[in-house]
């Protein structure tokens, strides 16, 4: 393709968009209309260099295209960027295929068909577009022809365009399919066709070479792609009326808003004085245990009895009246007295029975002092607890109020 008729392609293509592509409001949602926006595009596929091979993948390769894409206008934009990576030749007679590295630099001019045909969807699925560009090819690094080239000098003609470290410009058009998947992201399909100098390939055929690519690939947006629209602006500017509306009930709404405020905060205040009040039922409740627990502390006693006895000494009798007298003064306080024995003495079935005997007796004291049996809780051990270390000690009624 020529330079001037490729350069007549992208004006009428520009002149189709300025007809039907019409105002730039989103037709899904009349507050949003297009906003010119950058993103950037990485894709990678497969190419394919049309040459004389009767096996298709013989000239398949790898390719990858890395740009950024500005869209100024809901069906029009512009592509910059850099890609290439491979291409394969073959020669015939040995069929041997032989590779070549580039890279190019393009600059695309790009349609969205659908937007031009079905108008601006900001928030359409799948869109349609074709683009058409020219790009600089660079050439590198590409031995192997030179190779089969010195190797078979009777086809030097054919090989006389190695292509390495030379440039030239082509043209190139294709046809590509995105999917939205967010608002920032889209995913993309494409196919295009690059026009190629006869040196693509380094075989001299006096016609152009061409090379086909199948890409897929993402481009990720930066910024917002649409903003508030101008024409739905106007038009709620235009509407006193509801613009009125809008305020009073902005006004009652904060008017309700300040009650609620006052009814949170008049619930937060009660809120506040109940917990405070807990929390000063608490600390007098803790103080009352603290000072029962004192009580029980300072008035439990233990009542010893003499080796193999359980009668009550005198000493040990006045310990039971008196714990008997401080009960009937605090009658919210009952008793729990447990009969031991030493197990150093006797056996463990005599000494069960001495301290069932021990704690009877202690009992009946406490009876015939005045305190009432439901205030006391009796129980008996023999040698199997021991409640001191010293031995003797273990002779014992003890006597525990709660």
């Amino acid at each position: 393709m020529k330079i001037k008729n490729f350069t007549l392609t992208l004006i009428a293509m520009c002149c189709c968009v300025s007809v039907f592509a019409g105002r730039p409001q989103s037709k899904t949602d009349e507050t949003v209309e297009f906003r010119p926006h950058w993103d950037i595009q990485l894709q990678g596929g497969a190419a394919y260099t049309l040459g004389e091979s009767s096996k298709f993948t013989d000239l398949v390769s790898p390719a990858a295209f890395l740009s950024t894409n500005y869209k100024f206008h809901p069906a029009m934009g512009v592509r910059f960027g850099l890609g290439g990576w491979q291409g394969k030749g073959i020669y015939i007679e040995e069929k041997d295929v032989y590779k070549y590295n580039f890279a190019q630099l393009f600059a695309d001019y790009k349609l969205d068909l659908s937007t031009l045909i079905g108008g601006y969807n900001h928030k359409r699925v799948c869109g349609v577009y074709v683009f058409a560009g020219i790009s600089g090819m660079y050439g590198f690094n590409n031995r192997e022809v030179n190779e089969i080239a010195a190797s078979l000098p009777s086809w030097s003609e054919q090989f006389e365009y190695k292509w390495d470290e030379r440039a030239f410009f082509t043209g190139r058009l294709g046809l590509g399919l995105d999917f939205r998947v967010s608002k920032r992201v889209n995913l993309n399909l494409e196919a295009n066709a690059e026009m190629l100098s006869d040196h693509f390939n380094s075989k001299r055929a006096d016609n152009l070479d061409w090379q086909f690519n199948l890409l897929a690939g993402v481009s990720v947006g930066f910024g917002d792609k649409t903003s508030e629209s101008r024409v739905w602006r106007e038009k709620v500017e235009a509407e006193e009326a509801a613009r009125i509306a809008a305020e009073r009930a902005e006004a009652e709404r904060r008017e309700a808003e300040r009650r609620e405020n006052e009814r949170l905060e008049n619930e937060r205040r009660e809120a506040e004085r109940i917990r405070k009040e807990q929390e000063a039922a608490e600390l007098a409740a803790k103080k009352a245990a603290a000072e029962r627990a004192a009580k029980i502390e300072e008035n439990s006693d233990n009542v010893f009895f003499l080796i193999g006895s359980s009668y009550i000494r005198k000493a040990e009798l006045e310990k039971v009246n008196k714990l008997a007298e401080w009960m009937k003064a605090n009658e919210d306080f009952n008793l729990c007295i447990i009969g031991h024995a030493d197990k150093e003495t006797g056996s463990a079935k005599g000494n069960m029975k001495l301290s069932e005997q021990r704690v009877n007796n202690v009992k009946k004291a406490l009876v015939k002092a005045g305190i009432p049996e439901s205030r006391i809780v009796a129980d008996f051990k023999g040698d199997t607890v021991q409640p001191f270390e010293e031995n003797a000690k273990n002779r014992v009624v003890t006597c525990t109020l709660e």
